[in-house]
């Protein structure tokens, strides 16, 4: 991921005479440059005076990436009250590399840049040169950094992916943990993941319900509109739900619209994001967020559903809005300070106690919790509370497995993941028992604790 662009600096290699003009990109492990020239061209045509007419335009080419790691120093130098200097050295025993080794130049009135810049880069070195953190999956592993650079101009597939969760690893410089152990490359995060105990095998786990909230699209047609401007861009969005996106055409680019979903921190009626677009090794790309190119817009759309909570293509019937889906989602967006009002009295109401609810199992095993749910409809729960954690434990459908998840439970809120969050376990379970039955997390009839049946049970008897 993109840490930091330095639009223009001079810079020379230690081995060089003369400074020139770079653009910088700099990157968790890598510092890549950009040589920015000026380039002539004649078109055959003549002033008045006689001579050719002559075109100069801004070229930027890429000219070479370095490792942070292979820099031993980052230093300041000052040889005058004028002009400032950052060293980037890179050593080979006692001896300087003066070609993989880096002079940046300040001109009067740039110490603060030299400044900042000097503390990003020297803040980067330190964390590619950082021990490797491992999880409680590699604890006794032994492991290397893993780097990768994807040549552009193969026709072959080179993007590796991450044996934990999946995903590719991204960009043209590609970085993460190779286990010598395990045979497999992982993402420094997952890598350094802590498992729960109780969450059993990888496949055991619930999926982020985020996910399922993107409605998967077969082509370009479910989502792009062609040439429209905003205002009807905003008009097409108007009787869809909250998440439904458009790509339309618009100005020579392409533009995003969507109608902000209740998880999207945009708290307008509609949103547009402009596709910008840039040349690199005399190729275009496209993208949202610098960092993140792509060749077309739906690789760029794949790219950035979840980020940019584009869930329901227009053509998708996922986007129309419902009665059910209106109450759960449109008055939901409705912004904090507009949800009361002074005419309306507040009524503190106690919130009932958790272990009172029906589906409260309390202090039991997982093994206990699978003995109760055996033999049960699919989509049967139970919550229990031990070790100081909420967990939820339910029949799996199609199958006679159990799936177990911890229930977060931090300042007050209870989540399955930290992407959405609830009052009480109450408003959770509620809230997973009204989602469609398709979805992966759908909770079907809560088990009742037998041991508080009875002493419904004898309560009532009396």
């Amino acid at each position: 991921v993109l840490s930091h662009e330095i639009a223009e600096i001079d810079m020379k290699k230690v081995s060089g005479t003369s400074y020139s003009k770079f653009q910088l990109l700099l990157f968790e492990n890598y510092l890549v440059a950009f040589e920015l020239t000026e380039e002539e061209t004649y078109n055959n045509r003549v002033d008045f005076w006689g001579n050719a007419v002559v075109t100069k335009r801004n070229v930027k080419r890429y000219y070479q990436h370095f490792k942070m790691k292979d820099f031993s120093e980052i230093r300041k130098t000052s040889h005058d009250k004028e002009t400032s200097y950052i060293h980037l050295n890179h050593y080979q025993g006692p001896s300087l590399v003066p070609s993989s080794s880096l002079v940046f130049r300040f001109p009067f009135g740039k110490q603060s840049d030299c400044e900042d810049i000097h503390n990003k880069l020297e803040e980067l070195r330190k964390k590619s040169s950082a021990e490797i953190m491992k999880g409680s999956d590699h604890l006794d592993h032994d492991c290397i950094v893993f780097r990768k650079e994807i040549n552009d101009n193969s026709e072959v597939m080179q993007h590796e992916s991450c044996k934990d969760c999946g995903n590719f690893f991204k960009g043209k410089l590609q970085t993460g943990i190779n286990c010598l152990t395990c045979n497999d490359l992982f993402h420094k995060e997952c890598f350094a993941s802590n498992k729960d105990d109780d969450y059993g095998t990888a496949e055991e786990k619930f999926d982020d319900p985020e996910d399922l909230l993107i409605t998967p699209t077969d082509s370009r047609e479910d989502f792009y509109l062609g040439e429209m401007d905003q205002k009807n861009a905003n008009k097409k969005l108007k009787p869809k739900r909250r998440g439904t996106f458009i790509v339309r055409f618009s100005k020579d680019r392409f533009v995003i619209s969507k109608k902000p979903h209740k998880n999207d921190p945009i708290r307008k009626e509609y949103d547009h994001l402009p596709v910008s677009t840039v040349t690199l090794t005399g190729e275009k790309w496209i993208y949202l967020e610098k960092g993140f190119a792509f060749k077309n817009i739906d690789d760029l759309i794949k790219h950035h559903r979840k980020s940019h909570k584009l869930y329901f293509p227009i053509n998708s019937p996922d986007s129309e809005l419902t009665e059910r889906n209106s109450m759960t989602e449109e008055i939901q967006t409705i912004a904090p300070e507009r949800r009361q009002t002074n005419n309306i009295p507040q009524i503190n109401v106690e919130e009932p106690n958790n272990s009172k609810d029906e589906f409260m199992h309390g202090d039991i095993s997982k093994e206990d919790a699978e003995e109760r749910l055996t033999d049960k409809a699919e989509g049967t729960f139970l919550v229990r509370h031990n070790n100081g954690t909420y967990k939820l434990s339910m029949v799996l459908p199609n199958s006679r497995k159990f799936k177990h998840s911890m229930i977060h439970h931090t300042e007050g809120k209870f989540s399955l993941t930290n992407q959405k969050k609830f009052d009480s376990l109450r408003d959770l379970v509620d809230n997973y028992m009204n989602v469609s039955p398709k979805n992966k997390l759908f909770l079907g009839k809560p088990l009742a604790d037998p041991n508080s049946e009875k002493i419904f049970k004898n309560r009532t008897d009396d």
